[in-house]
């Protein structure tokens, strides 16, 4: 998969439900925020959907997605008719290449570059994920992944020099961008460093 510019989306969530609905389906604890929070939004399969951060407003909540590849605000119209919430799109600047970059050379995995509804919070970073909260959806496969200990692969961001594309045609490449590669790995084969014989540098 390939992505040079990216599809932002913030959405504006205000009314007497708003907690309530956001609550509902997000992989986060809302109580827990002060000024902003990031989380998940999943799939009924435990797989994610939508990788967002949400930052607190004085009369509600603003939902920021990076990479749109579904209707972002079609999904919170769609759960919001039973609400007493109102929603609305605030313009934003495009995303450039910069901000991929940016987050890669961190090692940081925005879910939102990645295909949409493939990987489990597990496999990327479940510190979005609050395994104590209540029912969102997708929540039943993700607590039964975690607490059995279920999960069998891990998703990591890789260094790799352009010229070694025979050495790396092999793996589960998710995500290439210039000498940056996001590839899931079974959890065995990244404990035994197995992706160092490939000539690959992982990042953070």
């Amino acid at each position: 998969m390939k992505i040079e510019t990216l599809n932002p989306i913030k959405i504006q969530i205000s009314g007497l439900e708003s907690f309530d609905f956001l609550q509902n389906l997000i992989t986060n604890d809302l109580k827990k925020i002060v000024t902003s929070i990031n989380s998940y939004i999943l799939t009924p399969q435990g797989k994610i959907y939508y990788d967002i951060q949400i930052n607190k407003l004085e009369d509600g909540y603003e939902i920021f997605c990076s990479h749109d590849q579904s209707n972002f605000f079609t999904f919170f119209e769609k759960y919001s008719r039973l609400s007493e919430v109102e929603l609305k799109i605030i313009e934003i600047t495009q995303l450039e290449s910069n901000y991929i970059l940016h987050k890669l050379s961190k090692g940081i995995i925005d879910a939102n570059i990645l295909p949409q509804g493939t990987v489990l919070p597990s496999e990327v970073y479940d510190n979005y994920v609050d395994y104590q909260k209540g029912c969102y959806i997708g929540q039943e496969v993700v607590s039964r992944i975690k607490h059995r200990q279920l999960t069998k692969k891990i998703i990591k961001v890789y260094e790799f020099d352009k010229n070694d594309y025979e050495i790396i045609k092999n793996l589960e490449v998710l995500f290439e961008f210039r000498n940056y590669l996001i590839i899931r790995f079974s959890i065995d084969d990244f404990k035994n460093e197995s992706f160092l014989k490939y000539n690959l540098k992982l990042i953070n």
